[in-house]
């Protein structure tokens, strides 16, 4: 009897992390489209979009940040029921105290979780480094044209266009 009820606390604490780790898979997931359309949105400089899709990363980061903290509190369950230590015990460690299939399933369930946290930040710092670039890009054509447009007299001492003033120069915007 008591061997009956401790197969059904693991198989309970096991479904309830396998649970938890699966919604996190799916939010990398979502999280890894948000960055794609935030990728897309810099490479083709539509800057408008990136704080629509910055709000939904967020959104999205702080759950998977509520899920994480769940996830430990899966682990350390299951890991009672086995009766390994909280401290300190992988996946890895709880895989070697379960039957084969769970075993099989508990790993392939963390190792979609590992691949899909480390496929977003590789994403995320790529995308970092094309803000960057795109942003240094563009506050050097703002000191290119501000640097073309000063001393010609066509703008005031209030920055508005003064009256009377013709521009008698070409200024290349492709660079």
């Amino acid at each position: 009897m008591i061997d009956i009820a401790r197969q059904r606390s693991i198989t309970q604490a096991l479904s309830n992390l396998e649970e938890v780790m699966r919604i996190q898979s799916e939010g990398y997931q979502r999280l890894l489209v948000a960055l794609e359309r935030k990728r897309e949105a810099i490479r083709v400089a539509e800057l408008e979009r990136v704080p629509e899709i910055a709000e939904v990363e967020g959104k999205i980061v702080d759950r998977l940040a509520e899920l994480d903290v769940q996830r430990g509190m899966q682990v350390a369950a299951l890991a009672e029921v086995l009766g390994l230590s909280s401290e300190g015990v992988t996946i890895s460690m709880i895989c070697e105290e379960l039957e084969q299939e769970d075993a099989a399933r508990l790993a392939a369930l963390a190792m979609q979780l590992r691949n899909r946290l480390e496929t977003t930040r590789k994403e995320s710092s790529i995308i970092r480094a094309a803000g960057d670039a795109l942003a240094r890009h563009m506050a050097g054509v703002v000191q290119s044209v501000t640097g073309a447009l000063s001393g010609t007299g066509i703008y005031g001492s209030r920055g508005q266009i003064a009256t009377g003033v013709a521009l008698a120069r070409g200024l290349d915007v492709r660079s």
